[in-house]
């Protein structure tokens, strides 16, 4: 846009300043071919490697126009604005080579005036170019301003997050240890003052005495119950399902390329579910560390809206022709695998009842591996 302008100011100053010099008939077809010659340059100039190169060519042509056809005189200061903005030194002489022969038959302050369009025209090719150079160093400096926002943004959002599981971290190791310590001390304490009263009632002949003790023993039960309900429920709030899992997985990296998956909010789920998914989770690790003959392993936990997901899967890579790699024969252990579909082995069948206690069911295939695919109603 700022091309455009430019060349139409010279345009109008270059007609001002020269148009005196053709006849009626010539004037017309000149100011025509002035402007379509302008417009064709620009126009070429923001077109690819072609474009540039023809608009390179056209001024090659026009800038010996120039030397040989004084009438071409009033195209030289838009060619010269072309010329500087390309960087087009030969052509820069040839047309001032051409100013000065044809400046001759003009009279002084035509010539002057023409040699001032020719350097304003200079000038405003620099300004211009100048300009472009700095809107370009612009939006660079901007758009790298948007990514290290962005980048800031991430950086600031993963901080958040780690401080959130540090004091999530905190708290769940508060709380067990609380539950440890209430365990040690006043579990056991209780459990001997129950001991105690209880070798007292044995001892105690005394009708009313006994009475006593029976509901001296009783509180003390009472007590007992409650303190070990507390300390289940602390330690049931303080199981972190995701570290949990990815505990159990953690012996299969030595052997196998492990993929882990987890995605759910953990402070939804109850206490049965993350109960069942490390038991089901850890019975399929260890059926694959007994009988699988693969490399790569998948552990997956997925929350929708209805239900929970649990994926582990054992495979073999592929061939580029679809055929999969036979583990056995290069794979140390040699114990069978067993069968899914016939639902031989404890483990598996262990996996589908904990599965439907929950309202849930497993499914066991053996395409390329053996995958435990188990669904939990929320």
């Amino acid at each position: 846009m700022k091309e455009f302008v430019d060349k139409l100011f010279i345009i109008i100053l270059s007609i001002f300043t020269l148009i005196g010099i053709y006849t009626d008939t010539w004037k017309v077809l000149v100011i025509f071919l002035l402007i379509t010659i302008s417009a064709l340059m620009s126009y070429l100039r923001i077109v690819e490697k072609k474009g540039i190169l023809a608009d390179k060519i056209l001024e090659y042509l026009l800038g010996i126009l120039s030397v040989f056809f004084p009438e071409v005189i009033i195209f030289i200061p838009v060619i010269s604005y072309e010329a500087f903005l390309d960087r087009q030194i030969i052509v820069g002489i040839m047309l001032a080579a051409g100013f000065v022969i044809s400046s001759l038959k003009m009279v002084l302050s035509a010539r002057l005036m023409l040699g001032a369009v020719i350097g304003l025209a200079v000038f405003l090719a620099y300004r211009t170019e100048k300009m472009g150079k700095l809107l370009v160093e612009n939006r660079k400096i901007r758009d790298e301003g948007e990514i290290n926002k962005e980048n800031l943004r991430k950086q600031n959002k993963n901080l958040l997050e780690e401080q959130d599981k540090s004091i999530s971290a905190a708290q769940l190791s508060e709380r067990n240890r609380i539950a440890r310590e209430i365990h040690d001390n006043v579990g056991h304490m209780l459990s001997r003052s129950i001991l105690q009263v209880g070798a007292m009632m044995v001892v105690n002949k005394d009708e009313k005495m006994k009475q006593e003790l029976m509901s001296l023993r009783e509180t003390l039960d009472t007590a007992m119950n409650n303190i070990r309900n507390s300390v289940h429920d602390l330690r049931d709030e303080a199981i972190d399902l995701k570290t949990a899992l990815e505990e159990i997985a953690e012996p299969l990296k030595s052997d196998f390329n492990v993929t882990f998956e987890f995605d759910a909010e953990v402070g939804e789920i109850s206490k049965e579910i993350k109960y069942a998914t490390i038991n089901i989770v850890k019975e399929s690790v260890s059926n694959i560390i007994k009988y699988s003959k693969n490399e790569n392993v998948d552990i997956r936990f997925y929350e929708h809206p209805s239900m929970y997901q649990i994926i582990v899967h054992d495979y073999a890579v592929n061939h580029g022709d679809g055929s999969v790699i036979d583990k056995t024969k290069v794979n140390r252990r040699t114990v069978p695998v067993i069968d899914p579909v016939s639902g031989e082995g404890m483990g598996l069948e262990n996996i589908r009842t904990r599965a439907e206690k929950l309202g849930g069911n497993a499914t066991f295939t053996n395409e390329n591996g053996f995958r435990v695919f188990v669904r939990i109603p929320k």
